[in-house]
């Protein structure tokens, strides 16, 4: 792994963390690690409404931490790729231990 830190790779993890640093949002990560899901069904589980979780969502997906598929007439959210499960579940592991 190339060590270098430079501007553009500093900007890109600040927002990374950014994103990661609301509860709620975490909550949303923690959920679709497990399953995609649809804003009706994150927001049903998760005790929160349906405005709150599209703006969690929209600030996921501007940090390229969630993809999103339209299925009929809802938008099916996911985790965007396996390093962003690895992230999230590092960060669980180490302040559980």
């Amino acid at each position: 792994m190339e060590s270098s830190l430079n501007e553009q790779t500093l900007e890109r993890v600040t927002e990374i963390f950014k994103a990661l640093s609301d509860g709620n949002r975490l909550r949303v990560m923690h959920l679709l690690i497990q399953n995609e899901c649809s804003v009706g069904h994150i927001a049903h589980t998760l005790n929160l409404s349906q405005s709150n979780v599209s703006h969690q969502l929209r600030i996921l997906k501007q940090a390229h931490l969630v993809k999103s598929n339209r299925n009929g007439q809802s938008m099916i959210y996911r985790i965007d790729d396996s390093h962003v499960t690895t992230l999230i579940k590092q960060a669980i592991h180490h302040a559980t231990h």
